[in-house]
């Protein structure tokens, strides 16, 4: 494999397992705020890499996005202990990346706050050098800002030595239209079509490492 310099990953089914909480959220709201509409629990996973804001907006029209988006975040922030975790030797391969020498980054379309509190309750916060949310770009995923904006603060000009890594077919759209190679993880359950057109595709971190290290 080419040496690559700097490693972006997307957060959530990449950093961060969180299908099950952002699927009891869902339930939660549903069961709330439009207790006519049924999801099930496939429709529901692919909710994860799209933008929430406008997902939100899509599943509740008749309520202000202002309130919805509230009550997402209090309803979800209360299952991020209980279902939010971590991969599979996750923190070993990430640790041994960065004593590789390379640059850690996060490009997620998530807000700031549950951004940071994502990487808190997996215990990777530390690790990265730079974070970039849904709140520092004027478009989200697959707009290649984010790419544009974490290689900016990381003063990095050559894109060949940067690697994307995400878990659905957004990411490998954000990779392609930043210029930058991607690797696409494959353990969630969502089904990725670009996963063949993508640099790379990996089933656990324990190959993610073998592969970059």
């Amino acid at each position: 494999m080419r040496k690559y310099k700097v490693l972006l990953f997307d957060l959530d089914g990449t950093l961060c397992d969180t299908d099950e909480m952002l699927i009891q959220s869902f339930f939660a709201l549903y069961k709330k705020y439009r207790p006519a509409k049924i999801r099930t629990r496939e429709e529901l996973i692919y909710f994860s890499g799209p933008p929430i804001k406008k997902t939100l907006a899509d599943e509740f029209p008749d309520y202000t996005f202002e309130e919805i988006y509230k009550a997402f975040q209090e309803t979800s922030r209360e299952l991020y202990l209980p279902y939010v975790k971590a991969f599979d030797n996750e923190i070993e391969a990430l640790k041994k990346l960065k004593e590789a020498g390379y640059l850690l980054g996060v490009v997620t379309n998530k807000g700031a706050p549950l951004t940071k509190y994502s990487l808190e309750v997996c215990h990777i916060e530390d690790l990265f050098d730079v974070v970039i949310s849904a709140d520092d770009v004027n478009a989200p995923k697959p707009s290649p800002l984010g790419i544009e904006k974490a290689l900016e603060r990381l003063a990095i000009a050559n894109k060949e030595e940067v690697l994307y890594i995400g878990d659905n077919d957004i990411d490998y759209e954000t990779a392609t239209n930043a210029g930058v190679d991607a690797m696409l993880v494959t353990w969630g359950p969502r089904e990725i079509k670009s996963v063949k057109a993508a640099k790379y595709a990996v089933s656990s971190y324990n190959e993610l490492g073998g592969l970059l290290l």
